[in-house]
């Protein structure tokens, strides 16, 4: 097993975005505590020669981490809030399908870049950078519900605060249970219209996933 590993190695040689992808896996699991060159080079059966070819040094890995960070785990809210043919009522469908599915993007890495920004500077800049501009659209977005200035301010931070929250504290809950929740959460930040109470669970699940 080993040997045919190697062998495809060398067939198929890393690339940046290998190493980048297995500092993104290490980071989520063990946090940048776990992160060296050493168990990077062991995660992908490589020399640390193979890395120096790619890459300057470490730091250079992890401004790349914090690069794919930024594009891969923003990308579908700026899919989002950046198109514009919906209006904010297919927005906040298409903001809450994202939460729901989890596909596209990945509350971990968050968690992860959030914790490693507690001991660096230049992640917690970046980091900083994000959550201005998620919070940023959120407001745009309740702008255009007819909320203005802090009304609009403060309902984008309970959003998005409530969101980060609710990852942080490692809160379970099942799919159902989380879309029989949205009416109540869109009733406290639009209107008790917005999507009834008495839709079933069913009626909602289409309702978010097929507006997406």
């Amino acid at each position: 097993m080993g040997t045919a590993k190697k062998t495809d190695r060398k067939e198929t040689p890393l690339e940046k975005a290998d190493w980048v992808a297995a500092a993104r896996s290490i980071l989520v699991s063990d946090g940048i505590s776990g992160l060296s060159l050493r168990r990077l080079a062991a995660e992908l059966d490589a020399t640390t020669g193979a890395f120096y070819w790619l890459f300057s040094n470490l730091d250079e890995l992890l401004q790349a981490l914090r690069e794919d960070w930024v594009t891969s785990n923003s990308a579908v809210f700026n899919r989002v809030f950046d198109d514009p043919k919906r209006d904010c009522r297919r927005k906040y469908l298409g903001y809450v399908r994202v939460l729901l599915s989890e596909t596209d993007y990945d509350p971990k890495y968050d968690n992860a870049i959030r914790d490693w920004a507690h001991s660096c500077p230049a992640t917690a800049e970046v980091l900083k950078k994000v959550d201005a501009r998620r919070i940023g659209q959120l407001e745009e977005m309740f702008n255009d519900f007819g909320f203005q200035g802090r009304a609009a301010r403060v309902r984008a931070l309970t959003t998005y605060f409530h969101q980060s929250g609710y990852y942080r504290m490692g809160v379970t809950e099942s799919l159902e249970e989380r879309l029989a929740n949205v009416p109540y959460y869109a009733e406290i930040l639009m209107s008790n219209d917005f999507l009834p109470p008495e839709l079933g669970v069913e009626e909602i699940k289409r309702l978010i996933f097929e507006s997406y």
